[in-house]
């Protein structure tokens, strides 16, 4: 029993006196809105908010697939760069293996002038290995990845009709998006159980100071 309580005070000393908000995104690397809401809004909450939250993207969308071969194709709906994109993705996400290597890299790539070509780049920015990832998007290997996440999106209940599609904790609604939108922040502050991280306290007290009219802290 002293073994239990001393590991339980040992958790919460190391934050861990709750699970982590989960904010699954399901999104397409051309459209301006999933590009918009993942650099203005996850990244930058991510930056301050990591160590409460657990995040994972699925880049498809409104695609289609179907078998060629020992293959897939694909069809995206902003055509055949948008499935490169994607498929960048759904490659870096296997070989990366480190979800803070991967948001960095996300976040630069899709920050980009034309994310389809930008992967050389960004790898080389966040210090990730390009060739792996570029081989795997030119092979039989990024076709069964990103077949992979069609396959887990197709999962969804409700089935997805609009992208950026965000679920909060298991949790979907449309209003939900659009706060996450919004302010992500707050949203992953307000879900999250536990003790609330100094970044939460700021924005906490920022708007309430906004409300009774204070401008600066």
């Amino acid at each position: 029993m002293r073994f239990v309580l001393l590991f339980l005070g040992v958790a919460a000393a190391l934050g861990q006196d709750a699970p982590p908000v989960k904010v699954h995104l399901y999104y397409e690397t051309l459209c301006p809105y999933s590009i918009e809401f993942v650099i203005g809004q996850l990244y930058p909450t991510w930056t301050l908010l990591k160590d409460i939250m657990e995040v994972e993207m699925f880049p498809f969308g409104n695609a289609n697939y179907e078998a060629d071969g020992e293959g897939w194709s694909f069809r995206c709906q902003h055509g055949d760069d948008e499935c490169r994109g994607n498929m960048i993705h759904a490659c870096a996400k296997d070989h990366l293996k480190d979800i803070n290597l991967e948001m960095d890299f996300m976040n630069c790539l899709l920050s980009a002038d034309y994310p389809p070509n930008a992967g050389a780049k960004c790898a080389g920015e966040v210090g990730a290995d390009w060739k792996p990832i570029e081989e795997c998007v030119s092979s039989l290997e990024g076709q069964n990845l990103l077949h992979d996440v069609a396959v887990q999106q197709e999962q969804l209940k409700p089935q997805l009709y609009f992208v950026p599609w965000i679920i909060v904790n298991d949790v979907f609604s449309e209003d939900q998006v659009g706060e996450c939108q919004t302010n992500l922040l707050s949203v992953v502050c307000d879900r999250y159980t536990g003790k609330k991280p100094e970044s939460c306290n700021r924005h906490l007290m920022k708007n309430t100071l906004s409300k009774i009219g204070v401008s600066k802290l």
